[in-house]
């Protein structure tokens, strides 16, 4: 059922893959087609750790969604249930709007299935 979700998100113009990690970096789930981009998946609790230091101390309460845009794409972590993390790959042209509202959208159900 994770993987049908994950699925639903690939199917997303511009998504070049999605994945869930656990809270330690290990892959749950994936459906990268690219395996080279699953490398960067023990960097993901890092960086969520790092994002909610920096919202903190913003004062804007604790992190939903990280998105990174580089040269040639995007990179989104999204905070899940028991400290799973949702990592969607996606080119540059990706509607951001609609990955944001999906990423929220498969939350709940997300919420079930980890």
């Amino acid at each position: 059922m994770l993987r049908r979700l994950l699925a639903s998100l690939n199917r997303i113009p511009g998504v070049r893959g999605a994945s869930v990690v656990d809270e330690h970096g290990r892959m749950r789930a994936s459906l990268v087609e690219d395996q080279d981009e699953n490398v960067f998946s023990s960097e993901i609790p890092l960086a969520l750790r790092q994002a909610n230091e920096l919202s903190k101390d913003a004062g804007i309460g604790s992190i939903d969604q990280v998105w990174a845009t580089g040269s040639d794409g995007r990179v989104g972590i999204a905070s899940m249930a028991a400290g799973a993390s949702l990592v969607i790959v996606c080119n540059r042209e990706s509607a951001l709007g609609r990955l944001r509202h999906e990423v929220g959208r498969s939350r709940p159900t997300m919420k079930e299935l980890i």
